[in-house]
């Protein structure tokens, strides 16, 4: 029984499951598209609702001596601020803080047994291409038409398209290792049940907040960049 569940096969096998997915039908169509979408629609709908009751309750009602909940946001704004210090800073940091969120909770969706929405490349790319808009529309906001003078150089063309796709890959190949990861920890740790699962989790908390907090970091570090 465990030679059997141990073989080369069957751990393919689920390894090949984990990396490319049986595609699902797409709301009763004949389109079939990842699981991740299900996952990705699902998260975004939880961040707008949350957003909204903060909206309506806490932010509403701010006081000057905060209580524990205005506390905890005001240190999670402040942070992403003070990360993208700078003439743009407060555009930047909340686009930088609702992508890391988007990023953390995207993972961690894997602890309740869904499928993460980085896992999909299409989902690394779509934040690979966000990240690069903002490059440019700074750049071009900040220094003009002077901007478009850094393209006379191909070196520079080549080095500015590859940001979203090393961004985008980078993301990608994190999360989807880190899914790959807990799967073998299940397929060798047969003996217990406890122990695989500690591991998993502590794999995909240290993923999801170390892929967040990166690229928030990289997004800010190149969108400075630009301006600069």
């Amino acid at each position: 029984m465990f030679q059997s569940f141990l073989a080369a096969d069957d751990i393919g096998e689920r390894l090949g499951k984990a990396l490319t997915p049986q595609k699902v039908s797409w709301f009763g169509t004949d389109i079939m598209v990842n699981p991740s979408y299900y996952t990705g629609f699902a998260v975004m709908a939880i961040l707008v609702v949350a957003a909204i009751i903060l909206r309506l309750t806490v932010v509403r009602h701010m006081k000057r001596v905060p209580g524990k909940v205005q506390s905890v946001l005001e240190l999670i704004v402040g942070g992403f601020s003070k990360m993208a210090e700078g003439e743009y800073g407060g555009f930047v940091g909340a686009y930088i803080m609702v992508a890391a969120i988007y990023v953390c909770l995207g993972t961690l969706v894997e602890l309740l047994g869904f499928r993460p929405i980085m896992a999909d490349l299409n989902a690394c790319l779509a934040l690979g291409i966000s990240t690069f808009g903002l490059i440019f529309f700074f750049g071009f906001k900040k220094k003009g038409l002077a901007r478009f003078k850094h393209f006379a150089n191909p070196i520079n063309i080549i080095t500015d398209l590859a940001v979203p796709v090393s961004m985008s890959f980078r993301l990608f190949g994190s999360i989807v290792s880190g899914l790959l990861i807990s799967e073998l920890i299940y397929s060798f740790m047969f003996t217990s049940f406890v122990f695989p699962v500690i591991v998993s989790v502590i794999t995909t908390l240290f993923h999801a907040l170390i892929q967040a907090y990166v690229f928030a970091t990289l997004s800010t570090l190149f969108i400075q960049e630009a301006t600069e």
